[in-house]
């Protein structure tokens, strides 16, 4: 009975092994059919896996256009070196898309300024100083400016920008425009009286073609290629001073006006680039009286000289003021970016030209002038600390320096045009402390040197320009014909934004500066000027 309830133990193995046979035959029954219908939803999921793809590739061919043309436009090194928030659509705000259709995609960039000014003496400027002498700039003692201050509110600071563009397989295509309000002056597009209705100005308006080979070509109005770059020579990386001033610091060399630039790549260090860029220039008489001929407006040492330059040239923008040019400013520049900064030398040509009536003759006169400079940023404490530095020095550039000075001055003798030798350097250091936070502090400075004739009462600093009564308050003396020999300024300032989200960037700004203006034959003046500055980038 015992053996029959629990059965022998070879019995017992006997069944489990029988048992185990059978579940391993179930299973391969089973599993069988279950290997057939896997494999087969495999291959389901497979096929849909691929037409997944090609829905995502195609999707990518459509979104194509949205990307930026950098990796054509700019050379493989044109990371900027510690780049600082500058006034330039690349930063603060990169801007924001507004819409892409197959081909070309639109960023609307800018911001929107209140900024505040005083000033130590009134000069009736707006946020774009005037460091020079005359309307807008240093008054002199005999006048009640030199002796009040000056406070005003401006939003004419405030820009707008647009960016297109389109890419192709061999080539990137982009049109930039960028306008503020500060162009015209406030007698010719609004006032402060009651409303301040001032134009839009043109500050960019160009075209550019940039081929994967290394080819850049730029057409339209933009900065001057001897503004200096934060790397290569690529537009909308120029790299300019932080200040809440738009006339920027003396000493820094810049325009902007209409040009042709064509830039070559030469592997990812170095870059070359020749711009033809729109002439301008800023004559001064030298004190000659005005001659009775029609034609002419200058009487000069020879009563039968005569020259027909200035009566068209004076600094504003408008069409009247354009100068007597036959030939463009031509600029050559080549950059370097070895790892460690980012380097460049300059060199600039340009052409002054005018008619003179000399014993009987008519003749068309052109002068020479020349500029050669270069341009140097460095990390001093990479992403925290950046040194720049910067020169140009030569005849005739008076044009390109944030001072103003004249190019050239009418020879009292010959009737001729002469070149102006001037010299412009500006140094700076900028920190980055954190990502909301930009300190900023600049040194430069603009001379120009004495160009009279012995004998005569024209030239350029001449000592009969400058009586001594000028520095009396009310003296009626003539102070039309005195000038300035150098300007010196420093500045220091800093950014601070409060607000980084997806509203986009609200920053406020502070600075002071103190300018010095020697001047020919006169005691020097200085001006203190505090800028502060809240600006709103939605973009």
């Amino acid at each position: 009975m015992k053996a029959w309830k629990h059965g022998a133990p070879g019995c017992v193995q006997q069944k489990l092994s029988a048992f185990a046979l059978g579940f391993c035959c179930l299973l391969f029954v089973v599993a069988g059919p279950a290997r057939a219908q896997t494999a087969a939803t495999i291959e389901s999921l497979q096929a849909q896996i691929n037409a997944l793809q090609q829905q995502i590739d195609a999707l990518k061919k459509t979104m194509q256009p949205q990307a930026t043309s950098a990796a054509v436009s700019a050379p493989a090194q044109t990371t900027p070196v510690a780049a600082a928030p500058s006034q330039t659509p690349s930063s603060p705000g990169s801007g924001k898309t507004l819409f892409t259709n197959t081909a070309v995609s639109v960023t609307l960039g800018g911001f929107i300024e209140a900024a505040g000014i005083y000033r130590d003496r009134f000069t009736g400027s707006d946020v774009n100083s005037r460091w020079n002498l005359g309307a807008g700039g240093f008054p002199l003692q005999n006048s009640p400016n030199y002796y009040m201050n000056e406070l005003r509110g401006s939003a004419r600071g405030s820009r707008l920008s647009l960016l297109a563009q389109g890419k192709e397989d061999y080539a990137a295509l982009a049109a930039y425009y960028e306008m503020d309000f500060l162009g015209g002056g406030s007698g010719t597009s609004g006032n402060s009286v009651e409303s301040n209705s001032y134009n839009p100005r043109i500050r960019q308006l160009y075209a550019t073609y940039d081929t994967k080979d290394g080819w850049h070509l730029l057409a339209g109005q933009a900065w001057s290629l001897i503004t200096m770059n934060k790397a290569g020579i690529v537009p909308r990386q120029e790299n300019l001073p932080l200040t809440i001033d738009q006339q920027f610091i003396p000493g820094f060399t810049w325009t902007r006006n209409p040009q042709v630039r064509l830039v070559k790549d030469f592997g990812s260090i170095v870059s070359a680039g020749l711009s033809a860029e729109a002439p301008q220039a800023v004559i001064t008489g030298g004190g000659l009286a005005s001659g009775s001929s029609a034609n002419y407006t200058f009487r000069l040492a020879n009563p039968d000289n005569f020259t027909d330059v200035t009566s068209t040239t004076n600094g504003s923008n408008m069409p009247g003021s354009l100068s007597l040019d036959e030939y463009p400013d031509i600029v050559g520049k080549v950059a370097i970016d070895p790892g460690f900064g980012h380097w460049e030398v300059y060199g600039l040509g340009r052409f002054f030209t005018d008619r003179t009536l000399v014993n009987g003759s008519r003749n068309n006169n052109t002068a020479f002038g020349w500029g050669l400079g270069g341009a140097v940023l460095l990390p001093v404490v990479p992403k925290y600390l950046e040194f720049q530095g910067s020169f140009l020095a030569g005849q005739g550039i008076g044009r390109y320096g944030s001072a103003g000075f004249a190019d050239a001055v009418v020879n009292p003798v010959s009737g001729k045009l002469d070149p102006i030798s001037e010299v412009a350097v500006l140094v700076g250091l900028v920190a980055h402390p954190n990502d909301r936070l930009d300190i900023y502090g600049y040194a430069g400075m603009e001379q120009v040197s004495r160009k009279d004739i012995f004998g005569t009462t024209g030239g350029f600093g001449n000592p009969n320009f400058a009586p001594q009564s000028l520095i009396q308050e009310g003296s009626t003396a003539n102070s039309s014909l005195v000038q300035a020999s150098a300007i010196e300024q420093a500045t220091i300032g800093g950014w601070y934004s409060f607000y980084k989200g997806k509203y986009g960037l609200m920053r406020a700004g502070l600075s002071y500066s103190y300018s010095h203006l020697r001047i020919f034959n006169l005691p020097s003046e200085n001006l203190s000027t505090v800028m502060m500055s809240l600006r709103y980038y939605p973009f």
